[in-house]
């Protein structure tokens, strides 16, 4: 008889264990519950994106769905070879408009335009200048130099002063404002070292991982230790790279004094029994510049849109302003590239300006015939925003 119970409390033990195990499997996700999410596969459920995994997951993605579709609808009419448009909440990191597009005649060599790092940053670059000279010489906004040439290119000459040739005196904040690549070439030459440039490129995320939900190439940097070619990665000659997602996070960081913070795309994911098995929510994942430099850095920005490079964009035919009500801060880019021909263009910025709510991110990529500017784009989409929000 002792034998026997013997048995049969092993047996019910064994039973016991494996319908415990069994039912836990059920139950409780055992893997990554970010596995394989992709934003190419998100469709519109109702108000929501969503996409079903094929075991069974269910993700609900972030993005406004009249946002998301209006900013698709431009890339699509417009029929631009790539394309991308990254609007994140300022005060949080999340993800509200994720749009891209990839033309027939572009090679995709990452067909989540938005998260391709292989673009030139170009004169968003002056971003990360601007800081390292506030932060770490005595320039001030208001600091002048004189300069001659840099409109398109950069030679030695323009590093040196002439009392014959240098007519024209910018200061920091205007310089900013007009992209003058003149005036960053010659006071990067002159106080930012090789180290201090990319240490403040570092601070902004480039050559570092970035933090999503789904894979992001890093953004790659070389400072040169070639004097010119040096100054000319200081005004965004080429030397530096970024993906629109990262763009995004810039002027997020600018928009938080500072504070960068992780963007995300998935609000939450629910397991095939209906178990939450991830929920999004805001952090912290380090500090491009100090409080008083971002706000120094969004005045810089504010010139940009109401008197700079992306005055046109920002005003319709009649000087009225496209996003009424709502002052605009932001920094363009353009660079060409051969072999094949690219024309790229950025815009990075954020809204409104005296409070950000949201940090804006456009990369439009041309062949020789032009279809869209990346100001124009993001205007567009931020008067979208904000009539409607």
């Amino acid at each position: 008889m002792k034998a026997i119970l013997k048995v049969f409390i092993v047996v019910a033990v064994v039973c016991v264990s494996v319908f415990t195990w069994a039912d836990a499997k059920d139950t409780v996700y055992q893997g990554d519950p970010l596995a394989d999410v992709s934003v190419k596969q998100m469709k519109l459920d109702g108000e929501k994106y969503v996409q079903q995994t094929d075991d069974g997951r269910t993700v609900t993605f972030t993005p406004d769905a009249g946002l998301q579709k209006y900013a698709q609808n431009l890339f699509d009419q417009y029929e631009v070879p790539a394309a991308a448009a990254v609007v994140l909440n300022s005060k949080t990191g999340r993800v509200i408009t994720f749009a891209q597009r990839y033309g027939k005649s572009f090679a995709a060599e990452n067909e989540n335009v938005a998260l391709d790092a292989s673009p030139p940053a170009a004169s968003v670059f002056k971003i990360v200048t601007t800081s390292a000279l506030l932060e770490q010489t005595d320039v001030g906004l208001n600091t002048e130099m004189c300069y001659h040439g840099g409109g398109g290119a950069l030679y030695m000459e323009n590093l040196e002063d002439s009392s014959s040739l240098d007519t024209a005196c910018r200061s920091l904040r205007t310089a900013f404002g007009f992209s003058t690549n003149a005036v960053f070439a010659k006071l990067s030459d002159r106080l930012l070292d090789r180290a201090t440039m990319t240490q403040y490129a570092q601070k902004f995320g480039f050559g570092r991982e970035i933090p999503f939900d789904i894979d992001v190439p890093q953004s790659e940097i070389e400072i040169p230790t070639d004097r010119l070619e040096k100054a000319r990665a200081s005004a965004g000659f080429w030397h530096s790279h970024l993906s629109a997602l990262h763009g995004a996070m810039i002027a997020q960081s600018i928009a938080q004094e500072g504070a960068m913070l992780r963007p995300y795309i998935v609000d939450s994911v629910v397991d095939k029994n209906g178990n939450v098995i991830y929920q999004s929510s805001p952090k912290f994942i380090g500090r491009s510049v100090e409080k008083d430099t971002a706000k120094q850095l969004i005045e810089a920005m504010k010139v940009t849109v109401a008197r700079g490079t992306a005055r046109k964009a920002f005003k319709d035919g009649h000087g009225n302003p496209i996003v009424p009500g709502v002052e605009v801060a932001g920094k363009t880019g353009t660079l060409h590239g051969a072999k094949p021909f690219r024309a790229y263009s950025w815009f990075v910025g954020l809204a409104p300006a005296d409070n950000p709510e949201v940090a804006i991110a456009v990369l439009i990529v041309n062949e020789p015939k032009w279809r869209i500017h990346s100001s124009w784009t993001a205007a567009q989409i931020l008067r979208e925003y904000f009539q409607n929000k």
